[in-house]
């Protein structure tokens, strides 16, 4: 069997964080409040920071509208989060996202199986 790259890995992490990030929380846009089927992966720091990529509270789920037309809604994200879990963790997501990591296929693995496990558990 060919060693997936870690571009791939990556993916997969994603994918399976996503759906993670979904089934943990309620079925509505952490935003706008609107019950919908069709939710993504919201993230409050962006994405492009992998210090912050795959932490659970950087990300609720977000519907279509938010995530994508509206960008995030960053203000409103930050407003929920503030509410949700405090001052002080918002603050610290801000401040972890320039943090320098350098991850591993072993890395990537390891979250893999870990979310697999959390997401058949429930």
């Amino acid at each position: 069997m060919r060693k997936k790259s870690q571009a791939q890995l990556k993916k997969d992490l994603d994918k399976i964080f996503s759906v993670w990030i979904r089934l943990k929380h309620p079925r509505k846009c952490y935003t706008c409040g609107k019950v919908e089927t069709t939710l993504q992966c919201g993230h409050f720091v962006s994405r492009t920071y992998l210090a912050t990529r795959w932490n659970e509270n950087n990300c609720r789920p977000q519907c279509v509208g938010c995530n994508i037309w509206g960008n995030g809604k960053p203000l409103d994200f930050e407003e929920n989060l503030k509410r949700e879990l405090g001052e002080t963790v918002v603050e610290n997501l801000k401040q972890s996202r320039h943090q320098i990591l350098k991850l591993t296929p072993s890395w990537y693995e390891e979250k893999i199986e870990f979310y697999k496990k959390l997401c058949t558990s429930l």
